[in-house]
């Protein structure tokens, strides 16, 4: 069996890169942004989220530069100084590989700042301690303006203002306990500065919102602009194809029709029918298709037996289901009329045979109509895909997200079928 399949031409709207935070998709109105017209273009969120994990790693480098002055200019006043010096080490050390997995990924990432933010709840109390009682609210205790620097990192990585708010806590948790307890300072006093914690990721939460917002808003609009662009070019091919029709096909038809040429009446009358629908096409008219899918199918199999060709219509399944029919979108009722109406001509004309079976299941879950004829087939490897195949049916169905499955072999017939699930109706 050959399957064939396409999607339909259009710039379908994408989840939101950026979002997937806080182990698993954003669900507060923040996933959606538009997909680029180029696949190897980079999307406005995404360079969003490079943005802001860029500066999160600056303010990480301006909270280092903060413990390197300290040291420098007042590694005397540290009791302890080779403890202090490997506290130092192994804040520069894991914030170096925060920064690496930060840039590299080009984007926040949650799992690492989770483990950054366990790693400062433990360093900021060591810090405390290796610190003098006079120097705790100086420079000196420069775990303080380290954390109070980096902490933005958790604003610009977490969309949930909850997870932003439950890790901040634990920071302010870790600063008072080790103020009140190891450095005896009142509750009142360091109050004030662990309330800076808050502030600096509420902010920092509030602004990347912002321009996660702005970047998934500019995103969907370029992919509604370039959306409208495509049926602008659809419907000027539209326009330039009817005019050849027009001016070619159904000036044609028309004479036909209206002279003498054929003297048989059924078949002048069936040109007429012809050229008049083929008229309403051209001149944009409603083209009054049947709403069910039963009557449409009968209508195509009615139009095929007055040129000839004998077809067998099974439709049992699709007359019981007769609830599930009336609700089908008058979109899937004419691509697969059409469809079926351009398998029925291909057999009329390239099979060799005058009769078809044609099969119509409808259930709860999907829509398959399929074509049978017992003629000369034809081998898909070697044969160049039709016009009728490749546009008229495969094309067709695929812009109501169905699918053809066409197989055949050099005498043995070709069969068609034309599906549609209805979950993407």
């Amino acid at each position: 069996m050959k399957l064939i399949r396409r999607s339909a031409a259009a710039t379908a709207a994408s989840t939101g890169s950026g979002n997937a935070y806080d182990g698993h998709e954003a669900s507060d109105g923040q996933g959606t942004v538009g997909s680029p017209a180029d696949p190897d273009e980079q999307t406005t969120a995404a360079r969003v989220e490079n943005v802001l994990a860029r500066a999160a790693v600056f303010f990480r480098v301006a909270g280092l530069a903060q413990i390197a002055l300290a040291a420098a200019f007042d590694a005397g006043r540290y009791p302890r100084p080779l403890p202090t010096f490997g506290l130092i080490t192994a804040v520069a050390a894991e914030s170096v590989l925060w920064s690496a997995v930060t840039l590299r990924a080009r984007r926040n990432q949650p799992a690492a700042t989770v483990l950054d933010t366990v790693f400062m709840v433990a360093a900021i109390p060591v810090g405390a301690w290796l610190t003098a009682p006079r120097d705790f609210h100086t420079w000196v205790h420069f775990m303080y303006p380290f954390s109070l620097i980096a902490c933005i990192a958790l604003g610009v990585t977490f969309t949930r203002l909850r997870t932003v708010a439950g890790l901040t806590i634990l920071i302010v948790a870790s600063y008072t306990t080790s103020a009140v307890l190891q450095h005896h300072d009142p509750l009142w006093n360091s109050a004030p500065n662990a309330l800076s914690y808050i502030a600096n990721t509420t902010v920092a939460w509030a602004v990347a919102r912002h321009l996660r917002s702005s970047g998934r808003a500019a995103d969907a609009s370029r992919a509604a602009a370039v959306h409208h662009a495509d049926e602008l070019a659809r419907e000027r091919e539209r326009a330039r194809h009817a005019r050849m029709l027009h001016d070619r096909v159904l000036q044609t038809l028309e004479t036909l029709a209206h002279g003498d040429w054929f003297p048989d009446a059924d078949l002048r009358a069936h040109l007429a029918t012809e050229a008049a629908w083929l008229r309403a096409l051209v001149e944009g008219q409603p083209l009054d298709q049947p709403a069910d899918l039963l009557t449409a199918l009968q209508v195509v199999v009615q139009g095929k037996t007055r040129i000839g060709l004998r077809v067998d219509f099974n439709s049992t399944q699709l007359r019981e289901a007769a609830q599930l029919r009336s609700t089908l979108p008058a979109a899937i009722v004419t691509a697969l009329a059409e469809a079926t109406g351009e398998a029925l001509t291909n057999v009329a004309k390239h099979s060799g045979v005058d009769t078809a079976t044609v099969r119509a299941t409808l259930t709860e879950h999907e829509i398959v109509i399929s074509v049978l004829d017992h003629g000369c087939g034809f081998d898909a490897r070697t044969v160049r895909p039709r016009i009728g195949l490749s546009h008229s049916i495969t094309d067709r169905l695929a812009e109501v997200d169905g699918v053809a499955r066409i197989d055949s072999a050099p005498g043995s017939g070709t069969y068609v079928e034309l599906a549609v699930r209805l979950e993407r109706a």
